[in-house]
């Protein structure tokens, strides 16, 4: 008879400044995930790069330790534990979350995902099963596709994804799906639709797409089909700011699409 196969432990890295945090953060892992990780707490920025050149499948970093603040660590602890691992931001306080311009800089640094306190420990759960055990997504071959035909496609399977959209001056924006339902959309402070028709008049830039919908806010009020009609008529109409011809896609045909085998934010 085979030996039962044993699952490898994912080492999942806390870098939180507050010990009680940790802690519950730490039991609430152990409780959900049994024996399937190993944890390790770091509450300095020294300890975190120590501790995270053990390259951990995902590190928990906090936006102010004791000795640096964490918008500085994540580059340096992104290039110690590589581009197949994840990095989760925490941040903000109240009602005020993690403010825009944080939230733009955290993901063009390295940041997987963002949660702003207080952290909902369901959904911060339910992020990393999907994180730590992805569905391999459904079109690791696309190229050259136009925003709103990728969101179609994505309508049409059915499925959670998170397109982040990477403009070429810097600027960065998320499209939530769950279901196949575009749930929330955001482009520096602007958030719904007005924020879809800015990130459609971005005429070059990099997508990254992953196969889960990692954001709990609800933004968008519009049924996707009607999102979708509406975006193109604007876009015919010559009204999306640095609209292009219909006949030259909003990306062009040699930026790669790219599909981790799974991504901002949650409140």
């Amino acid at each position: 008879m085979p030996a039962e196969e044993v699952q490898e432990k994912h080492v999942i890295l806390l870098a939180l400044g507050k010990p009680d945090e940790a802690l519950l953060f730490e039991q609430h892992l152990n409780r959900h995930f049994d024996e399937k990780l190993e944890i390790y707490r770091a509450p300095s920025g020294f300890d975190a790069m120590s501790l995270a050149m053990n390259k951990p499948r995902l590190v928990l970093l906090d936006q102010r330790l004791p000795d640096v603040m964490g918008l500085d660590m994540i580059e340096p602890i992104r290039e110690q534990i590589g581009d197949d691992n994840f990095l989760i931001f925490v941040g903000g306080s109240g009602k005020g979350g993690i403010r825009p311009g944080m939230r733009d800089e955290a993901l063009k640094r390295g940041a997987t995902a963002l949660f702003a306190r207080p952290v909902k420990i369901d959904v911060f759960i339910d992020t990393l099963n999907k994180l730590l055990y992805p569905v391999p997504p459904d079109h690791p071959n696309l190229h050259g596709l136009e925003l709103l035909d990728l969101i179609q496609a994505y309508h049409n399977k059915r499925v959670d994804r998170t397109m982040r959209i990477f403009g070429s001056d810097g600027r960065v924006g998320s499209i939530y799906m769950a279901n196949g339902e575009v749930t929330h959309i955001e482009c520096g402070a602007m958030q719904g639709f007005p924020a879809m028709l800015e990130l459609m008049g971005w005429r070059e830039g990099e997508i990254l797409v992953y196969d889960a919908c990692l954001s709990a806010e609800r933004t968008n009020k519009l049924p996707t089909q009607s999102l979708i009609l509406d975006a193109a008529r604007e876009l015919d109409e010559g009204s999306v700011r640095g609209a292009v011809p219909e006949s030259h896609p909003i990306f062009d045909d040699d930026d790669d699409l790219e599909f981790p085998a799974l991504d901002e934010e949650f409140d």
